[in-house]
């Protein structure tokens, strides 16, 4: 069925004469989808929405509605988050309007009357609004006294009734009566948020956020309850089984049938039994996850450059051999215009934040959209077949511990008895050893593994050709409690930055003292940053994550990083704990 294209009035299903207005947008957190109903006796408005240019166009469709019968406008909230209602707390033409109503759910309601700015989610957003009375305050009472009739006459007066029948539901709920009988449900859906609501007009029910109620960064909102949220979509679910509702219309986004509806609220509650313990979406969480988003992509689109680069020179060489085959492969191993695309979009979100016109909560926000785009076109398996394992493995990690952070959680670090010394003199070895043997190439089986052996061997850079190493590790180091291959990640960081920047060479050595065992880097930084602010932040994150500490001197001719551990007991443990996001 096709229902609700947007901008134009549409019939209702299932209620003759009655029609609807929808403005649906994209989803993000800026603003919610708004909806005007005109029915004979009253218009019906949900949700406002948080855009000026909504806000303007909102208001002439109304304005035109009662151009041809002036009626009372009744102005439901699904619930009070500002990306829903900021236009109503602000703008002069929705708090002027005459014989208006405003029906919000009890704790809602007294939210907006006493400014409580987390409950509205304005000190995660960052905005300002004015305490708003509310006409009437939806369930007010426990759930046994649900069923209670609200009239509404043609002069916006209000008259609250006991049922005139039997409206017992398994589900709370309060009708909106209008003069001519036509009848507005409301049920109390709590779990996204405590007052969120569900409407229904008719067969479309208005279900605010309740889809979206576990995704991250939403799942851990002041208010959010999970077990709220179990028992509301149970209701619901048996509501859609129940009740003849065709159209489900969300806060965001499009219109979905009854199928899909029930569809990702099987899913959703499915998916909130896993998130018992998540970090509460407050501004402290949305600072520290910008941060850490920012410096984790920076490094992401720093790893696809160099993966792009390889892939490009690889295809170019085997052009040149005339392995036209294989070269087609090498391009097609990964999108690179969109992972550029992706990237770039999120670098301009970055400089948009440092200007002042996002807020760190958008730009936590966006990382998360970015790290789940490039997760899905990130193919490990294929591109394994010509890059090295360590950087496709950081690349990974990278992703996930984003989108494990981002869903509210810690990442999940390994952390083991290790002996740092033996893991460090690995490290060393490895970063110039090739990850090809020769002996690939020549005793190649058949054409197609001689050219896969070939492009191995021609996409290996060895970034250290031009620095020294001096590792001197110390003599009966005790083990430490760390995560080894976190650890190896965090030291080849490190030494690339190095690289890049013209260090000759470099002197690893340990000490003991009462913090730990400690790891030192140190070498000639000739003038120069061995480490500028951004790879500084990521190499700290990454020291944390891996159960360590960071510290770095630098002057202008030497520098010093050093990388501490605690001594530990014999054995292993997983600690989602070890990681955590640094802001220093």
């Amino acid at each position: 069925m096709v229902f609700l294209k947007g901008g134009e009035w549409e019939e209702v299903p299932g209620l003759d004469g009655v029609t609807i207005y929808s403005y649906i947008r994209k989803v993000d957190i800026a603003s919610s989808n708004s909806y005007i109903i005109s029915f004979c006796d009253a218009i019906v408005f949900i949700d406002p929405g948080g855009l000026p240019e909504q806000a303007a166009t909102l208001l002439r469709e109304i304005e035109l509605q009662r151009a041809r019968k002036d009626r009372p406008v009744l102005i439901f909230l699904t619930h009070v988050h500002l990306d829903h209602c900021l236009s109503l707390l602000t703008d002069p033409g929705f708090r002027n309007l005459p014989r208006q109503i405003l029906f919000v759910q009890d704790s809602g309601a007294n939210s907006l009357e006493c400014g409580d700015r987390k409950a509205t989610i304005a000190d995660l957003v960052e905005l300002d609004y004015e305490k708003t009375d509310v006409d009437v305050h939806l369930f007010c009472g426990d759930e046994t006294e649900s069923g209670i009739i609200i009239d509404v006459t043609p002069d916006g007066e209000i008259e609250f009734s006991a049922p005139d029948r039997d409206c017992r539901k398994n589900i709370p709920s309060e009708t909106i009566r209008l003069e001519n009988g036509d009848e507005i449900e409301v049920y109390h859906t709590p779990g996204h948020s405590p007052d969120s609501i569900c409407i229904r007009v008719g067969e479309v029910l208005f279900c605010g956020d309740l889809v979206f109620a576990t995704a991250p960064g939403i799942a851990g909102l002041t208010g959010w309850d999970r077990k709220e949220l179990d028992t509301t979509i149970q209701r619901v679910l048996s509501l859609l089984s129940e009740e003849k509702i065709t159209v489900c219309l969300p806060g965001h986004g499009r219109p979905m049938d009854t199928a899909s509806t029930v569809s990702a609220l099987l899913a959703i509650q499915k998916e909130a039994q896993g998130l018992d313990g998540i970090h509460e979406v407050n501004p402290e969480w949305a600072r520290k996850t910008a941060l850490f988003g920012r410096s984790l992509m920076s490094e992401v689109d720093r790893l696809f450059t160099i993966i792009a680069g390889r892939l490009v020179y690889v295809s170019h060489v085997l052009e040149e051999l005339e392995e036209r085959g294989e070269a087609a492969r090498m391009e097609d191993l990964i999108d690179s215009g969109l992972v550029d695309e992706l990237l770039s979009d999120f670098n301009r979100f970055s400089s948009d934040l440092q200007a002042g016109n996002k807020r760190e909560i958008h730009l936590a926000l966006k990382a998360g959209q970015i790290a789940a785009k490039l997760k899905r076109l990130f193919r490990k398996d294929l591109l394994a077949t010509v890059l090295d394992l360590s950087l496709l493995r950081r690349i990974e990690r990278h992703l996930e511990d984003y989108n494990v952070t981002f869903r509210g959680f810690c990442p999940l670090a390994r952390i083991e008895c290790t002996d740092i010394a033996i893991s460090m003199g690995e490290i060393v070895a490895n970063v110039v050893r090739p990850p090809y043997h020769d002996e690939d190439i020549i005793l190649a089986p058949d054409e197609e593994s001689f050219a896969r052996a070939l492009a191995l061997r021609i996409a290996w850079v060895n970034l250290f050709e031009k620095m020294k190493f001096e590792y001197s590790p110390g003599l009966s180091l005790p083990l430490v409690l760390m995560d080894n291959e976190r650890f190896e990640d965090t030291v080849i960081f490190i030494l690339e930055k190095l690289s890049v920047a013209g260090v000759p060479s470099i002197n690893i050595s340990s000490r003991v003292d009462k913090d730990g065992v400690t790891m030192s880097l140190e070498g000639v930084a000739g003038g120069r940053v061995p480490l500028d602010r951004q790879a500084e932040l990521f190499a700290r994150n990454s020291t944390d994550l891996s159960g360590g500490g960071f510290s770095l001197r630098s002057s202008e001719d030497e520098f010093c990083i050093e990388l501490t551990y605690p001594v530990g007991e014999t054995g292993s443990m997983n600690n989602a704990d070890a990681g955590k996001v640094s802001e220093k």
